[in-house]
């Protein structure tokens, strides 16, 4: 509850240095090369959403550009997974992120691409829903096993 409380307060932090830094438009702000990173309750660095652009309305999804989404191992010194997309739609209000484009999962042994996905944070759960394709490094062919 405490990381939920954390990230929603860089969240906010980012849009408020946004809206007082732009008056070209009241709808939507725009930032750019931003962070927001997530921690646990004992501090360690949990997970970190990059992206070079985003448009964020006043209501609405928040569209994301160039997103690269990091989680780290539990002593939060090193990067576990990387999901990384083009374009993604993220809903506010549900905690859901979803593409049409192309998407990538990378961890030390194994690598996951596709196009077009659903991701909610909520259940932390991704589905993947086209041109599934999934490369497992350092597996060994074992008796038994059809390639």
């Amino acid at each position: 509850m405490m990381a939920r409380t954390k990230r929603m307060l860089v969240i906010g932090t980012l849009a408020a240095g946004v809206w007082a830094g732009s008056a070209q438009n009241t709808d939507q702000q725009v930032i750019t090369g931003f962070r927001v990173p997530e921690y646990d309750d004992q501090g360690r660095l949990k997970s970190q959403l990059f992206g070079d652009y985003a448009k964020i309305p006043t209501a609405g999804p928040i569209e994301v550009h160039q997103l690269k989404y990091e989680f780290y191992n539990e002593s939060g010194t090193q990067t576990d997974m990387r999901i990384t997309a083009p374009l993604c739609f993220y809903d506010r209000e549900h905690g859901e992120a979803n593409s049409d484009g192309s998407v990538r999962i990378a961890r030390e042994d194994m690598v996951i691409t596709g196009v077009g996905f659903n991701f909610s944070r909520n259940t932390e759960r991704m589905v993947i829903h086209n041109q599934v394709k999934v490369v497992l490094k350092g597996m060994r062919r074992q008796e038994g096993f059809i390639p």
